[in-house]
C-alpha cells in the first residue's frame, strides 16, 4: 500500500527518506452527464499498474462537488472515493486537479453556473482551437475577474470563499488517505480581461521579429490579430518560432505581465486555499500551477505560499507545457523541440527559484497520432523530464483507446521509483533497451532502492557497483529491481 510523501528541497521523499519519482496520466471526465466520473473500474488501474504507471492526476470540478452554494454533493465524493480505494490497491497515488476549461460549466466545465458571472456580454463563438476563447471572448474573461476580485456569489460570501470552502470539504474527506499526494489547486489559472494586454504584447513583438526578418513594415495589430486567428496566419508564425532564439525573446516580451498578476492575484489565491486545506488537515502537498500564458514559456513569477505566516512546508510546483500546435490540425507535422524546450527551461529556472519538486501534470496531448515525428517529440519531451528529473502526468489517458497507443507504449519506461539516497542521473534508451542511473546511495535508509521495469528485463544484464544486493520482483504484474546497497556513496547501474 502506498504511503506518504514529503517534500525535501527539490525532492518528493518517503517517510523513511528514500526520494520518489512519479510517472503517470491524467483521468479528467469532463461530461456533467456523467457526474464527473467515467466508468473506470479496477481492469483500468490494473492495466495503469502494468504500465508502470504510480500516479494519476484525477479531476474532480467545482460544479459537481458543489452544485448550489454550501451544498455540497457526497454522492460525487463516494464516486471519487472508491477511485482513490482502488488505486491504492494498485500502489497508485493520486493527485486532485480541481480542473476547469473556460472558466465555466457554462462554457466548458469548471465552475456552477451560480458562480459564473459575466455581465451579459456575448457567448463565445466556436472559433479555430477551443482555447481561443480565452483570448478572445469577453464573457469568459470577465468571469474570471469576477472570480479573482472574490465578488459576492448569490448568497453573499466571495467566489474565493466559496472556492476555499469547496477544497477545504475535499481534504477533510481525504486527507487521512495515504495515496493522496495532493491538491492541485487550481487548473490553469486564466488572468481574465489582464489577458488583452498580455496577449496585445505578444503579437506586437512576433509583429516587429517578423518585420525584423522580411525587411518589411510591422503589420498593424488588427493585421496580425486576424493572421493568429486563422489556420495559415497560425501556421505562418509556427513556422518563424522554430527558432530558440527568436521564441526565447517572443515569450519574453510579456514576461513582467504575467508576474505582475502572478504576484498581486495568484500567489494570495493560493494562500487562501492553502489556509483553508490547513485548517482540516497537514497531510498532502498542495501543488502550484503556473497561470494559462506559462504554457507556451513565458515564465511564471509565483512564489512559495506561506500559511499563518510562515513557508508551506509540503508545496510542489506543476507546471504544464504544450507546443503552440497542440490541438490543432498541424500538431502531427509542425510539433517543435526548439519550442517546448524553451517552455521546459523556463519552468526549470522557476523551479530552482522556488526550491521545490515537480510534477508536470500536463503535456503531450497526442491522441492517436503516430507519425514519426510525434514519436520523436514524445521520446525528446521524457527525455527532458527525466533529465530533470521530474515526475510527471501525461495529458491523458482515455478508457478502452489508449493502452493502443504508440505513445503510449513510449510512456512504458524504466525509471526509479524509489531512490535510497540522492539520485544524480538517470537514462534510458528505448531503441536500445538501455538504463543507467548514478546516485548517492545512503545505507542508513533501511528501505531497497526501487527501479519499475515495465517491459522486463529482456535479457538485459543487471550491473550494480559497487556490488550490492539486488533482487527481481513481480508488483501488480510489473517487474521491479530492487537493490539494498551495504554502503553509502556513490553508485552505478546498468541495465544492458
Amino acid at each position: 500500500m502506498p504511503e506518504r510523501i514529503y517534500v525535501k528541497d527539490r525532492t518528493f521523499v518517503d517517510k523513511t527518506g528514500r526520494s520518489r519519482i512519479f510517472h503517470g496520466v491524467n483521468l479528467v471526465c469532463k461530461d456533467k452527464s456523467k457526474g464527473y466520473v467515467d466508468e473506470w473500474n479496477r481492469f483500468d488501474f490494473e492495466e495503469l499498474s502494468r504500465l508502470g504507471f504510480n500516479l494519476v492526476r484525477l479531476g474532480i470540478f467545482w460544479d459537481g462537488l458543489e452544485p448550489e452554494p454550501n451544498k455540497y454533493d457526497d454522492y460525487y465524493l463516494n464516486k471519487i472515493e472508491a477511485l482513490l480505494d482502488l488505486c491504492a490497491e494498485y500502489d497508485i497515488y493520486v493527485l486532485l486537479d480541481m480542473h476547469q476549461d473556460l472558466y465555466s460549466v457554462r462554457y466548458s466545465d469548471g465552475a456552477p453556473e451560480w458562480a459564473t458571472f459575466t455581465d451579459s456580454l456575448p457567448e463565445p463563438e466556436k472559433g479555430f482551437v477551443w482555447s481561443d476563447a480565452y483570448l478572445n471572448n469577453e464573457a469568459i474573461q470577465h468571469a474570471f475577474d469576477h472570480f479573482w476580485a472574490n465578488d459576492p456569489a448569490p448568497d453573499g460570501v466571495g467566489l474565493q470563499d466559496h472556492f476555499a470552502k469547496c477544497w477545504q470539504y475535499v481534504a477533510q474527506r481525504f486527507g487521512s488517505k495515504p495515496n493522496v499526494l495532493g491538491y492541485d489547486l487550481f487548473n490553469e489559472p486564466f488572468p481574465g480581461t489582464v489577458s488583452t494586454s498580455i496577449f496585445r504584447k505578444l503579437l506586437t513583438t512576433f509583429s516587429n521579429l517578423e518585420s525584423k526578418i522580411s525587411g518589411k513594415p510591422p503589420k498593424s495589430l488588427e493585421e496580425i490579430v486576424a493572421m493568429f486567428f486563422s489556420e495559415q496566419g497560425r501556421i505562418k508564425a509556427l513556422k518563424l518560432f522554430d527558432d530558440k532564439h527568436l521564441y526565447k525573446s517572443f515569450v519574453s516580451a510579456a514576461e513582467s505581465c504575467v508576474v505582475e498578476f502572478d504576484t498581486k492575484v495568484l500567489v494570495p489565491f493560493y494562500e487562501r486555499v492553502a489556509k483553508a486545506i490547513r485548517s482540516v488537515t497537514s497531510e498532502g502537498i498542495l501543488f502550484l500551477e503556473n497561470n494559462y500564458f506559462s504554457n507556451i514559456g513565458i515564465q511564471s513569477g509565483l512564489k512559495p505560499i506561506t500559511v499563518d505566516n510562515e513557508r508551506e512546508k509540503l508545496q510542489a510546483f506543476a507546471p504544464h507545457g504544450y507546443d503552440l500546435v497542440v490541438d490543432t490540425p498541424f500538431y502531427e507535422h509542425l510539433a517543435s523541440e526548439n519550442r517546448v524546450s524553451i517552455i521546459f527551461e523556463n519552468h526549470y529556472a522557476v523551479q530552482q527559484r522556488l526550491n521545490m519538486p515537480v510534477v508536470v501534470g500536463e503535456w503531450g496531448g497526442f491522441g492517436a497520432l503516430n507519425n514519426k515525428n510525434i514519436l520523436h517529440h514524445c521520446l525528446f519531451l521524457l527525455d527532458l523530464f527525466d533529465s530533470y528529473g521530474w515526475s510527471f502526468t501525461y495529458w491523458a489517458w482515455n478508457r478502452k483507446e489508449s493502452s493502443s497507443y504508440a505513445t503510449t507504449m513510449l510512456l512504458k519506461r524504466d525509471y526509479p521509483k524509489a531512490i535510497a539516497g540522492d539520485l544524480i542521473y538517470f537514462k534510458y534508451d528505448p531503441t536500445t533497451s538501455s538504463f543507467f542511473m548514478e546516485w548517492d546511495a545512503n545505507a542508513s535508509v533501511g528501505t531497497p532502492t526501487v527501479i519499475c521495469l515495465p517491459e522486463g528485463l529482456r535479457g538485459r544484464k543487471v550491473k550494480v557497483s559497487p556490488s550490492s544486493m539486488w533482487n527481481l520482483e513481480d508488483i501488480n504484474g510489473t517487474l521491479h529491481l530492487t537493490i539494498k546497497t551495504a554502503q553509502s556513496g556513490r553508485h552505478t547501474l546498468t541495465l544492458e
